[in-house]
């Protein structure tokens, strides 16, 4: 189906568009992990306005991205597909306007649609198709005094990002057309490097310590050789690494610049009440990946390990979900297009490699995800699809991460008995058996979903 076919395909709905189908407010942040915020654990702040969305609706405890990297998550969340799918492999890609979306699919049926904030698709500074209205930074954007597109004009706005994207989404949503049900992707640079405050949070924090992880720039011969060098001291410069003196205080930032969202999020939901919006609007909270806090030993993201692919997500539909509900049930960033698609009524161009959430919501276990794949394409130039840095598959208790490129030792985790994936079992020959289940399940998922390096995986490339 081309997307012309698509879009004259839905005119009959979009022009029947129901006041009573649910709005959509997406947001999104950059580099947050999922015990950072008080609902998931988290004992240095308080997020009282981000909690209140599970709290109203449903905290899902198991929800993981599918590559921990800025642009093939943003991808994978888009379009329901892996990134060995949308070929959005590193940080170095154009977005391909030919790939099908969630908010095209929207648009289509009559949504009133906007992308605000962080696209980051290797500076593509374009207005993107599927949106009727378009503010978004180049690349990765500045904290203080951005400049965007904003429906093709480039601006230079004064102030603080965190702050202008709440005010653009405020903006479009006070002057969209009533008749039409309406979509925001809210999308905000924070927490991401360089951790910048938020106005009036330069102070918070002050005093709290945050000592480093016992294993922070330790060798570990369980792991790959790419992660075995100790991360030295070094000048910050809002990278991936930071002098180890600085450490406390670059966590507060982290924090303090994470607040900035907190504030934004509850201007949004007062908007929502103060609009009588509430109850007939989607809320979904996330990340676009985790971020490792001297976990492992690391400083950034990237890695197969839980604090990098394990995000908060929080989802609040008052006409359609439970409050308080907990869902312990296995998620992904893959599964946001056909989930919203189902409670949107729409139907979605092309194909997914997600399922909807929707029934796990209920409590049904049928059919629920017991296990997704992990993939990294690495960002240097010898990345292609053929040449995956490394493959994961996660199920519910286990994990097995083949390091293939360059070709490394394998990792196994029990997840139940090692949740800090401390012990490497594949190490250990009496996990042998094991490891090849695993590896055969991880070709197996591969070719299913018609990754074209499943043949490179099924040689033993890594093992």
């Amino acid at each position: 189906m081309t997307r012309r076919q698509f879009v004259v395909g839905h005119a009959a709905t979009a022009m029947r568009a129901s006041s009573r189908r649910p709005n959509v407010l997406f947001v999104l942040t950059d580099d947050q992990s999922y015990s950072t915020l008080s609902l998931t654990g988290s004992g240095v702040i308080k997020t009282p306005n981000i909690d209140r969305i599970g709290r109203e609706g449903a905290l899902f405890k198991n929800f993981f991205v599918t590559t921990s990297l800025c642009a093939p998550s943003r991808a994978s969340f888009l379009t329901g597909l892996y990134a060995h799918s949308h070929r959005i492999l590193t940080l170095r890609e154009k977005w391909n306007q030919s790939l099908p979306t969630w908010p095209a699919a929207l648009q289509a049926a009559g949504y009133q649609t906007a992308h605000v904030g962080k696209f980051h698709m290797n500076g593509d500074d374009r207005v993107q198709p599927g949106f009727d209205y378009w503010a978004a930074q180049v690349h990765q954007g500045e904290y203080w005094n951005p400049r965007k597109n904003v429906n093709g004009q480039f601006v230079e706005l004064r102030g603080y990002d965190t702050t202008i994207v709440t005010d653009q989404v405020l903006q479009f949503m006070d002057g969209r057309d009533r008749r039409r049900p309406f979509c925001a992707w809210v999308a905000y640079k924070a927490p991401h490097a360089p951790f910048t405050p938020a106005p009036g949070y330069e102070k918070f924090l002050d005093g709290v310590d945050f000592p480093l992880h016992l294993d922070f720039g330790k060798v570990d011969p369980g792991k790959p050789k790419r992660l075995q060098s100790p991360q030295k001291p070094t000048k910050a410069t809002g990278g991936s690494v930071w002098p180890l003196e600085s450490f406390a205080e670059r966590q507060r930032n982290y924090y303090r610049s994470l607040m900035g969202v907190e504030e934004s999020v509850g201007r949004l939901l007062r908007y929502l009440d103060d609009h009588d919006l509430t109850s007939n609007t989607i809320v979904l909270y996330t990340s676009d990946n985790g971020f490792f806090h001297g976990e492992h030993g690391l400083q950034t993201k990237l890695e197969a390990y839980e604090e990098s692919i394990r995000v908060p997500a929080l989802f609040r539909y008052p006409d359609g979900v439970k409050a308080g509900t907990e869902c312990d049930a296995m998620v992904a960033n893959v599964d946001v297009a056909a989930t919203i698609a189902d409670y949107c009524g729409v139907q979605l161009p092309g194909r997914t490699q997600g399922r909807s959430w929707r029934p796990a919501l209920s409590g049904d276990r049928r059919g629920r995800r017991r296990e997704f794949l992990y993939e990294y394409f690495g960002m240097d130039a010898e990345a292609t699809p053929l040449r995956p840095v490394a493959k994961a598959l996660r199920t519910e208790r286990q994990k097995l991460i083949v390091n293939s490129h360059p070709a490394d030792v394998d990792e196994l985790y029990d997840l139940e008995k090692d949740p800090r994936e401390k012990n490497n079992l594949a190490l250990d020959k009496s996990y042998a058996g094991r490891v090849k289940n695993l590896r055969e399940r991880i070709v197996q998922t591969m070719r299913e979903l018609g990754d074209p390096a499943a043949d490179l995986i099924a040689r033993g490339v890594g093992k």
